[in-house]
């Protein structure tokens, strides 16, 4: 009698830890702030674009986060200014940290069917430099 107590007290002990391991909640993702986006975007090509303005996120899927952004050329004062779909993904890295890279941006400005853009970026995201640090 010993021993079937001893199996279903294991048993339910077993259970309870497989039960409590499935719903404990992931690591959580680091956040990505709009800061960090326009700063990564500022000093990423500083002689070709500028965010003149930043509209907001879109989480397509989990660790991905695009950027919807107006850029302007700095040193071409006649081209208009476009937006941008600044796609940020979070990488996890050998050391098993987990950074934010921007990894693509790119435009429909010229319809649809047309993209202009930059797909192979791997740019990693840091943070903005405080105004009193400038």
């Amino acid at each position: 009698m010993q021993i079937s107590r001893r199996h279903c007290f294991g048993a339910l002990v077993l259970l309870l830890m497989v039960l409590l391991g499935c719903t404990a909640p992931g690591a959580a993702i680091p956040p990505l702030t709009a800061a960090q986006a326009r700063h990564t975007l500022d000093r990423w090509n500083p002689n070709y674009c500028k965010v003149t303005e930043f509209y907001g996120f879109h989480r397509p899927v989990e660790a991905t986060q695009v950027a919807y952004v107006l850029l302007t050329n700095p040193g071409d004062k006649a081209q208009k200014p476009m937006v941008y779909a600044a796609r940020f993904q979070l990488l996890t890295l050998a050391d098993g940290a987990q950074r934010w890279y921007l990894t693509s941006l790119i435009s429909h400005a010229s319809g649809l069917t047309r993209r202009q853009g930059w797909d192979n970026l791997l740019i990693p995201v840091e943070e903005a430099a405080s105004p009193s640090s400038r």
